[in-house]
């Protein structure tokens, strides 16, 4: 909504990638890496993308929103992937 984008961009904090040690999601994923092995951790509670690699067999993707970003995940069969929708405008 309206109400929504405009509180997100009045704080900005919500959008700065806070580096892999200070994001939760990102801790919370190596924590479970660590007892139980999964090729991808999807996420899309934090409005910022990303896609990180947690070690050389798993990565974790953060969907962002599409307000801003206009980020979506793409799965070809073999790969997962962050892309962004490309305005013909």
């Amino acid at each position: 909504t309206r109400w929504s984008k405009h509180s997100r961009l009045s704080n900005n904090e919500d959008e700065k990638f806070l580096g892999e040690d200070k994001e939760w999601l990102i801790g919370y994923a190596k924590e479970l890496e660590s007892t139980q092995h999964h090729d991808y951790y999807i996420f899309g509670h934090r409005h910022l993308p990303y896609d990180v690699e947690l070690n050389s067999n798993s990565r974790i993707l953060n969907l962002g929103e599409w307000i801003n970003y206009h980020t979506y995940a793409v799965w070809d069969g073999e790969t997962l992937r962050l892309e962004k929708w490309a305005s013909k405008s």
